[in-house]
C-alpha cells in the first residue's frame, strides 16, 4: 500500500483516508492564492493551522479530522466558484479569503495522486494525497474567483 503525506497523522485515525475513497483520474479545481509559489496552495488545512486539531469541531470527531489532512477540490470551475459565493457571503469576507485564496486553479488529478472521496451534491471532493504527489506542476491558475458581476455593492448602487 503507498504511503500518503501527513502518513505521520493519519496513522493514529481509524479508516483514514476512508476505505471507500478511490484512486481516478479526473479534471478538478481548486482555490488557491494568487502567487502560484503561496506556499498554503496545495497544503490541507490541518497542515496549515495544526492547532484547529484542537478546536471543539475536532476534538473527538476523527472523520473530521481525517479530512482536515486532505484536500478540497470541486469538478467543475461553476461548483468551484458557487460555494466560494456562497462562503465569501456568508462568513466575514477578508478572513475567509486569508485562508483560502482568491483565484482558482484547474488541473488534473491522476491515479498515482492519491485517493479521492465520492462528489458530494455540491461539486466537492477530497483527495488524500501520496507520499510523493506534486500537484503544484498539474494546475494551471485560470484567474480570480470574484468576478465585478458578483460584487453586491455595485449592484445595491443601479
Amino acid at each position: 500500500m503507498a504511503s500518503f503525506k501527513y502518513q505521520h497523522d493519519l496513522q493514529n485515525l481509524p479508516n483514514c483516508p476512508p476505505a471507500d475513497y478511490q484512486q481516478v483520474h479526473c479534471q478538478a479545481f481548486r482555490w488557491v492564492f494568487e502567487e502560484e509559489n503561496h506556499p498554503n496552495n496545495f497544503r490541507p488545512p490541518l497542515v496549515i493551522q495544526p492547532r484547529r486539531r484542537n478546536d471543539k469541531r475536532f476534538r473527538g470527531n476523527d472523520r473530521l479530522t481525517c479530512a482536515g489532512y486532505a484536500l478540497s477540490f470541486f469538478n467543475t470551475l461553476e461548483n468551484a466558484r458557487k460555494r466560494y459565493l456562497h462562503l465569501y457571503y456568508g462568513r466575514t469576507g477578508q478572513d475567509f479569503v486569508a485562508s483560502v485564496g482568491t483565484h482558482l486553479a484547474q488541473g488534473i488529478i491522476g491515479e498515482q495522486d492519491g485517493v479521492v472521496s465520492k462528489i458530494d451534491g455540491q461539486g466537492h471532493f477530497e483527495l488524500h494525497e501520496f507520499a510523493k504527489t506534486d500537484l503544484k506542476s498539474k494546475f494551471k491558475w485560470t484567474g480570480p474567483i470574484l468576478q465585478e458581476e458578483d460584487n453586491h455593492d455595485s449592484h445595491d448602487r443601479h
